[in-house]
């Protein structure tokens, strides 16, 4: 079992405009992108983690889902000063990850510089693009969620190899 406490990490926005996730999924990061008037939302159910990029209260101009036990979640190794994880997703020559994380030397609950968000637009492992979350428009939860529903759907994480595996007697 995973000895983290589930945390939220809400910092600065109280709108539903860029949370969308579904009544019946959970989130696990959110984030209106800096700069531009773009969301970034990662969700997830019981069998499927969620990627949806687009404008704000308009349908996603890009959703990608993947399977729960496909899901390439890496959770935070439990050493450093920022708690972070990300979760990735392929589409064709390219995969988007997600990241997110907060900064755990930072005083206070709510410092807007504490948090720390995005996606990678890798080709090859290449890193093509990258857009950063705006930090006081960051929604991240860490902890049981998403790890909870890896090891739900069968999976097991190695943490000296930093690896999911398919739990034995599957």
């Amino acid at each position: 079992m995973r000895a983290l406490c589930a945390l939220s990490v809400m910092i600065g926005w109280a709108g539903a405009a860029y949370a969308g996730c579904l009544s019946d999924e959970q989130t696990f990061m959110a984030c209106k992108i800096a700069d531009s008037g773009k969301s970034l939302r990662v969700c997830f159910d019981d069998d499927t983690v969620h990627y949806r990029f687009g404008a704000a209260d308009q349908p996603p101009e890009l959703a990608l889902s993947v399977a729960m036990v496909e899901a390439v979640y890496q959770p935070w190794p439990g050493i450093g000063r920022a708690i972070w994880e990300s979760v990735a997703f392929p589409n064709a020559d390219y995969t988007y990850e997600v990241f997110a994380g907060f900064d755990r030397m930072v005083e206070g609950d709510e410092d807007e510089s504490a948090g720390f968000g995005g996606v990678h637009v890798m080709r090859n492992d290449q890193i093509v693009a990258e857009l950063r979350c705006a930090p006081e428009l960051l929604d991240f939860t860490w902890g049981e969620g998403l790890f909870a529903a890896k090891e739900a759907a069968g999976m097991t994480f190695d943490r000296e190899s930093q690896t999911w595996g398919v739990r034995s007697g599957e």
